[in-house]
């Protein structure tokens, strides 16, 4: 028995170490995904020097906005949420009465811009809303209404070369167009009179705005007849015109397929997408 023991605890040992963990860091630099199997719904993420930082819906729950680190996009931790309490958004989202399952906050973005970092998101029923922070683990600003109102979600802002700073949203109470707004200086307001329909959509998702080696880019999900597709638009203005293109699984299914998230770039120059999937 005792020659068999060592040989026994041997192999037990042995074994964790030969196993490869079937997500995410794989311990000899390379990853699988999913980078985390977990409900992290609506992915926006973004790199600051050499962090990475991205935030989740987290629909009726509060503290609200889980904000994510990382340093290689592949290990992440929780670093906190830009939102305490969601019972100043509507009374209906406090524990006493919990009528917003499901709903509450959808589809954020995190931007950093004039030194702080800015988190927008949208609620289908109450509107739109923002906060800021020096350090996006807190402590951030009381929460800011920009714009109460139904039907609409899926924001992003966007500030461009000359300082002026545009939020864009889908309408999906009016066919999901797709909205383009000036934001005021401080970020906190939108500008009256401006107002452009960007795009008629077919269900559209996850707005994001970028702009790439003088090009405007436009990100966003929507429906066709094979699934929800990952879409781009690029222009040279604003204004216009747009050239489109669908990114994945163009005329077949594909089984949970990207659906909302972001693009970021790595100091190394490459361009990494960061997504939930589908069903």
């Amino acid at each position: 028995m005792t020659t068999d023991t060592p040989a026994v605890a041997a192999e037990i040992t042995a074994k964790p170490e030969a196993l490869k963990a079937a997500w995410g860091d794989q311990g000899d630099g390379t990853y699988v995904n999913p980078i985390f199997p977990s409900d992290y719904s609506d992915l926006d993420c973004i790199r600051v020097g050499d962090d990475y930082y991205a935030i989740s819906s987290t629909f009726q729950f509060s503290p609200g906005v889980v904000i994510l680190h990382s340093k290689d996009l592949v290990t992440w931790k929780t670093i906190g949420h830009a939102v305490t309490d969601l019972t100043p958004i509507a009374p209906e989202l406090n524990w006493d009465q919990m009528n917003r399952y499901g709903r509450g906050v959808w589809a954020g973005a995190i931007r950093h811009h004039a030194g702080r970092f800015w988190i927008y998101f949208g609620t289908p029923d109450e509107g739109f809303f923002m906060t800021s922070a020096k350090d996006p683990a807190g402590p951030w600003e009381p929460l800011h209404a920009l714009w109460r109102v139904k039907g609409w979600d899926d924001p992003c802002p966007f500030w461009d070369d000359d300082g002026q700073g545009y939020f864009i949203c889908s309408n999906f109470s009016g066919g999901y167009a797709i909205h383009l707004f000036k934001l005021s200086a401080d970020g906190k307001s939108l500008e009256p009179g401006f107002d452009k329909t960007l795009y008629q959509s077919k269900g559209s998702e996850a707005n994001k705005l970028y702009k790439i080696n003088g090009l405007y880019y436009h990100y966003f999900s929507e429906v066709h007849s094979e699934g929800r597709v990952v879409m781009m638009r690029r222009s040279k203005s604003l204004d216009g015109p747009w050239e489109m293109k669908q990114l994945n699984h163009v005329n077949k299914r594909l089984d949970k397929e990207p659906n909302q998230g972001g693009i970021v770039q790595a100091p190394s120059g490459d361009w990494w997408f960061v997504s939930h999937q589908g069903t």
